[in-house]
């Protein structure tokens, strides 16, 4: 039986796809970290806070996970 994901909204997936986006072009640079991913998506029009709000979400539901400072994305189904 798979184990779904609590969905996420619009917001949340704009965020994930612009960090999926980031991560694909930088793979051989330095690892995304909350500062980076913050910074990136207020460079994509994302507000500070509101990025800030969406990485939070994203790690409360399982789309985005720490380990150390690097903030990682596990494969999607």
């Amino acid at each position: 039986m798979k184990n779904p994901q609590t969905p996420i909204g619009p917001g949340e997936r704009d965020v994930l796809n612009h960090l999926e986006a980031y991560v694909d072009a930088n793979a051989d640079d330095d690892p995304l970290t909350r500062e980076t991913a913050v910074a990136y998506l207020t460079e994509q029009g994302v507000g500070r806070i509101e990025a800030s709000d969406r990485i939070e979400q994203l790690l409360l539901k399982g789309y985005l996970y720490e380990v150390g400072e690097e903030l990682r994305i596990p494969p999607r189904s």
